[in-house]
Formats: structure tokens, sequence, C-alpha cells
């Protein structure tokens, strides 16, 4: 899952704003890729000729709505951040660690806030100038709700099934069919391994098959391949990687043209639709990352905590728990994979954080969560937005209401933020002891990850395109066959390096 963009990219005013009813343009506004890419994570389609589509009607935004919106995003990425650094400052000293993260917290912070970090303000007057900032957010955004919101956010989510989705995940019959084709070809591609088929009946449907989130192809503005959106409850694919793939498949001297006619986004739709085949290629290269995403969107649809967030009612965050688990059992996959087939075609870079996790699975956990706590402003455990909603609540049981309304809103508020707090603590018992069960899990494969590394690389080996690659393949063979303790395939490897 991608994590929420910088507050300070996403305020910023486009370039070319203006009148109200003049139809926005992404392209002449010069939007950064903070800015895109959050539009893109709340269901906005941002076409070809410039238009930004809404999720809700299809029609295109005008330049005031585009504005409103990006003033919209930018201030919920701002309130996640210093809610960070009211909790920081909390604490009334500041550690070596925590001016840290706050120095990874300044770019999405206001700018008086940013200004007293830089300044190395002491954690009393920080706190100040958050709780502060955070008031004044609340206003913004409370004045925006209806009482008819209030009372709808006030409502449990439903679980069992995939829920509420922006009303527009397609906006063409062409995106649709290539959507469900890809769903098809993942759900080939998983349903030929064990581990890969417990991913999809996790999806089960009504019908007890597996009912795949929809999987929409867009541009993607940090390259990531694909990327689970909790908002969109739909699984987005990267059209760069899509079509890299289609053009791999082609013949070389072919490649050139093929990949100049893929680039307008209509023609990358219609090829794809024409070549079934192609798609359960590119599902076959790609399943273990469909293994990784598809286990955000059970962990969507098992507890209530993602929609729970994308409403509001919780804090907003990339949840590093639920990272560890998509990662963890993405390398059970593909440790069932080896044991199926050693000539298995495992990404090198899914295959290097197989190897890195049956190493030495506490360290790589770890080190798993440094990355996304440096990476992504919002990356947090359950335990630290249980801490968050805890400030929320106080700080909404504090607010004044002087008026019949306000009461009346503040008690739907407490009633919608209470009752995501129970959920949030619920999900936090079960996941604690979910994740527990995961990690013996991967330590059993860890004990088996020689033997498999070792097959891999000797069947590679086997069939290497030149002495070179042959050679190195080998030798990785030996290592983690010597690893393993097997002596006969050891002899089978250094039987096979003698051979010319």
């Amino acid at each position: 899952m991608r994590s929420l963009f910088l507050a300070a990219a996403l305020l910023i005013p486009a370039a070319s704003a203006r009148a109200a009813g003049a139809v926005a343009d992404w392209r002449r506004a010069d939007l950064s890729a903070a800015q895109r890419g959050a539009l893109a994570d709340s269901g906005f389609r941002l076409a070809e000729d410039g238009r930004v589509l809404s999720p809700q009607s299809g029609a295109p935004l005008d330049e005031k709505e585009l504005q409103d919106e990006l003033a919209r995003l930018g201030y919920g990425a701002q309130q996640s951040a210093l809610e960070r650094l009211s909790l920081l400052a909390a604490k009334g000293t500041l550690t070596e660690a925590d001016r840290a993260q706050l120095d990874a917290l300044k770019g999405s912070l206001p700018d008086d806030a940013a200004k007293a970090a830089d300044a190395g303000a002491p954690a009393s007057a920080l706190r100040r100038i958050a709780d502060a900032d955070l008031a004044r957010i609340a206003n913004y955004f409370d004045s925006a709700r209806t009482p008819q919101q209030r009372v709808a956010d006030a409502e449990p989510v439903i679980l069992g099934d995939p829920g509420p989705r922006v009303p527009l995940p397609y906006f063409t019959p062409a995106e649709k069919t290539l959507g469900d084709g890809l769903r098809a070809a993942a759900a080939r591609a998983l349903g030929a391994d064990p581990v890969g088929r417990t991913v999809l009946a996790r999806l089960d449907g009504p019908n007890a098959k597996p009912d795949l989130p929809p999987i929409v192809v867009e541009d993607s503005p940090d390259g990531a391949a694909a990327d689970y959106n909790y908002v969109r409850r739909a699984l987005v694919v990267d059209a760069e990687t899509l079509r890299a793939s289609l053009v791999g498949r082609a013949p070389a001297p072919q490649r050139g043209a093929l990949r100049a006619e893929l680039m307008p986004r209509d023609a990358l739709l219609a090829y794809a639709n024409a070549h079934p085949d192609a798609l359960d290629a590119f599902a076959a290269q790609n399943d273990a990352l469909f293994a990784h995403e598809l286990t955000h969107a059970w962990q969507d649809r098992r507890d209530p905590v993602m929609q729970e967030m994308s409403r509001g009612a919780l804090p907003r965050a990339l949840i590093v728990d639920d990272e560890v688990e998509a990662w963890t059992v993405k390398n059970l996959y593909i440790a069932s994979r080896l044991q199926r087939d050693p000539r298995a075609a495992i990404d090198p870079n899914e295959l290097a954080d197989f190897e890195d996790m049956t190493t030495g699975r506490v360290a790589w956990q770890l080190r798993l969560q440094d990355r996304y706590a440096s990476a992504a402003p919002n990356a947090m455990t359950l335990d630290m937005v249980a801490q968050l909603q805890e400030r929320r609540l106080e700080r909404t049981r504090a607010a004044p209401a002087d008026t019949t309304a306000a009461q009346g809103a503040k008690a739907l508020d407490l009633l919608m933020q209470l009752r995501a707090q129970r959920e949030l603590g619920a999900a936090r018992a079960q996941d604690a002891a979910r994740l527990s069960a995961l990690g013996a899990r991967a330590d059993s494969a860890a004990k088996s990850a020689p033997r498999l590394l070792a097959g891999h690389f000797l069947a590679l080996g086997a069939s290497a395109a030149n002495a070179t690659e042959r050679a190195a393949d080998l030798e990785e063979a030996e290592n983690y066959a010597r690893s393993s303790g097997d002596a006969r395939l050891l002899a089978r490897v250094r039987a096979l390096e003698g051979m010319k």
C-alpha cells in the first residue's frame, strides 16, 4: 500500500488556476507527483487530455473544484503529521530518535510547525503549535460535514464482503474488460499453488469463488508495480509495468515500434484486451506481487480498520503490521513455488527478499519496519494508531459545545471515535496472535530454505545461457547446498560443476 503524500506539496496552488467553471487541466496546472498520486488514491482519473474526472460522477472537475480537492487532501496529510508531532512532544523531552522522526515529518507539517522544528524548539512549544494547528484543521473539516454525514459516520463498518467502493472504479468499458481479465489471470496464477489458493480463498464471495477487488491500470506516480488502495478498495497496476511486459513478449526488432504504439492509454488497454495470453504471462511474472497486494485486500475485508481510516474515524496510516504480514505471506508463497518447481521463474528482487527473511526473520522484520518508517511519514504500527486515537478522543471531549447543534455534533463524533477505538482494539488483539502464528510458519520455512534455494540455483545453472551465468548460479547452489547439510544435493551440484 502506498503512503499519504507530503502535505506541503499537496497545498501548493496550481500554477494556472482560473475562475470556477473553467475545466481543470492537470497538465497545465503542473501538478506535482504528490498531487497526482493523492488524487489517484482518492479515485480521481487523470485523463491523458488533461481532465480530472470525478469518481462520483465521471464528470471533469473545474479549476475551483480541483483546488478545493487538493486543499482537502493537503490538510488531511497535515493532520496526520501534526498528530504524530503532538504525540512525540507529549513526552516532554525529545530524544535523538524522536528528533529523527520529527525530521521525517517536517515536509508534511504546516509552516509554523516546520519552522519551529527546524529551530530546535522544545517539546512544550512544539506541542502548543501542533495542538493549535490541529484545532484549526479540525474546524476546516468540521465545517464541511453535514449532520447527515455525521450520522452516517457513526454507523459501524459492515464486514464480510468487499463493501462500498468509490462509485467508479472503472471509467470505461475497456477498463472493466481489462480489469476482469487481470483478475482472472491473477486467480489462475495463484490458484496453481497451495499458498496461492489460500490467498484467493480468503477473498471468496457469496458463490464460494474468489472475488478479487477491481484491478485498475493507471500510471503510478511513484513507480510502484502494483498497489492495493483501501480508499478505492481496488488494486492499481502500473500502466508502464504492464506495457513493458507486453513489449517484452514481442520479437526484439519489433519492440521499439510496439512500445510507441502502446504509449496512449487507450491503445494499451485495447492491445491488452486483445491478447489474453499476455495477461496470463503478466500475472505469472508478478504472482508474488499479487500474493502480497491481495493479502492487503483480505486485511481490508477481515477487519474494519482501513475503512474506518478512509472515512476519518481513525487516523490514516500505512500500517506496518499489515506490511509485515503481506511480505511474509509473499515469501511463504515463494517457498511453496520453489517446493513445487525448483525451476520456477522468481523475480530476483522477490527472491532476494525471501533469502533475507529466511536467513534471519527478526532482523529482516526490523529492517522492513525501518524501511517503511523512513520512506513514509504516516507509516505506523497499530499500537501507534491506538495512541493517536486516544489523543483524538481527548481533543473531542475537550472541544466546546455551546449550542444544541454543537452538542449533537460532538456526541456523534464521540460515538464514531469510541466505536472505531473499540474496533481497533479488537483488531490489535487478533493481529498479535496472527502475526505470531505467521512468524512460526516463516521460521519453519527457513529450515527448508537452503535446500530449496540450492535446488533453484542448481536448476538455473543447468539451463544457463553462458558459462559465466552457469558458474555464478552453481556457486550459489553449492553455498546453499552446504548450508542445507544435504550431502546428496551437494554432490549433485559438484557433479554439475565438474561438467564442461
